[in-house]
């Protein structure tokens, strides 16, 4: 009987596939004539199923859908043009992969690729799509490469090792390539789309602006454009060398936390988690600076993602340092993140009589190297 059961229900999906295909190419004939179409339509291999989550991305927001390939691979959208649309993600295998396509009125967006291979890829049809398969093509083996080991990393931490090494060697490589394509494609929206991809990390703000600052000025008003400017300029209330921004916290005492908490002291904000092995006091140094250095000279507040109130005191309890704490209990910590542009952990900043940010680091060496000559 459960045979029987499962034989009928790949039938069923087998005809719901057919049914849902044959509709959306009668629709898209329909639309043929309607210059105010956008249509985007597909072939992937390799799919381990055959469901996409589609998101609609516009500047009033974003909209979900979802759609069934063929037993090909094969799918088909089409909509009215909405002038507020600015791109369309296809989220596939769980959503843990996805590709990314930028639709014109008029024009139909032609995708096909390996969905192993998702950054492989290629959408044709419009400037943008155009011109991000011209740049695919050139880093091929670049994107293939760094797709293979993603996938093939194992257990062993001596293979990770070497992995993440090769890895972020091709990264930098990616890197290289795109740079020179967006040097040499200074008016194109593409090459917006690869700064964004390639250059937005909180640390490195100063080359995002200055390949911002490459590009036409006709792509100033381009939403990524705005966007990352946006970035960049929080960035920049972060950085070293500025007032750190302001802020008003309550930690888990019930004690109201402010700069002026700190005033005619260093203090440290220290961004962590306590499921996160790398931001543990001791091994960013925090137990050390906090016993060697009296509170009246230098203070440390942590602020942890964790909610859990019951494992933030069982880590409280077992600690024979009483930390200042301010947790995510009420989206607290969350706020800081923003404000201070943290996007990873650990990270620390340190900050000087003045709220002057000294540093900023995820390194727990360099920050008690730097405590100890400023100190001492």
């Amino acid at each position: 009987m459960y045979y029987l059961y499962g034989a009928n229900y790949i039938q069923y999906m087998t005809i719901l596939r057919r049914i849902v295909y044959i509709v959306s190419v009668v629709l898209l004939l329909f639309a043929c004539d309607n210059g105010n179409v956008y249509k985007v339509e597909g072939r992937l291999s390799g799919l381990d199923n055959a469901a996409l989550y589609v998101v609609y991305e516009s500047s009033e927001g974003n909209t979900v859908d979802t759609l069934v390939c063929d037993e090909k691979g094969h799918f088909i959208i089409s909509h009215e043009q909405d002038d507020n649309l600015q791109s369309i993600t296809f989220y596939y295998n769980n959503r843990e992969q996805w590709f990314t396509v930028y639709p014109e009125t008029g024009k139909t967006v032609q995708v096909k690729g390996d969905a192993k291979y998702p950054a492989l890829i290629e959408a044709k049809g419009g400037q943008i799509n155009n011109k991000l398969s011209e740049f695919k093509r050139k880093a091929e083996t670049i994107l293939k490469e760094q797709a293979d080991i993603s996938d093939n990393k194992n257990g062993n931490s001596s293979s990770n090792s070497e992995s993440l090494s090769k890895l972020a060697t091709l990264h930098l490589e990616l890197k290289r390539i795109a740079q020179d394509f967006i040097s040499k494609n200074p008016r194109e929206k593409a090459s917006t789309v690869l700064i964004d991809t390639y250059f937005t990390h909180p640390e490195e703000m100063e080359q995002t602006e200055d390949l911002l600052d490459l590009l036409s000025p006709e792509l100033d008003d381009y939403y990524i454009v705005k966007n990352l400017r946006s970035q960049i300029a929080k960035a920049k209330n972060s950085m070293e060398g500025v007032k750190a921004p302001d802020f008003r916290v309550t930690n888990i005492y019930g004690q109201t936390v402010t700069p002026d908490s700190f005033l005619n002291k260093y203090y440290i904000l220290a961004f962590t988690a306590l499921w996160c092995d790398m931001c543990q006091t001791d091994v960013m140094m925090l137990d050390e600076i906090t016993t060697e250095y009296p509170k009246d000279s230098l203070e440390i507040l942590l602020i942890s993602l964790d909610d859990e109130m019951n494992e933030v005191r069982d880590m409280l309890r077992r600690d024979t340092i009483q930390w200042n704490l301010v947790t995510d209990s009420a989206g607290q910590a969350i706020n800081l993140f923003e404000k201070y542009n943290v996007s990873s952990l650990p990270k620390c900043f340190l900050m000087d009589k003045d709220g002057i940010i000294k540093l900023r680091t995820a390194n727990g060496v360099e920050l008690k190297q730097t405590i100890d000559e400023i100190m001492k």
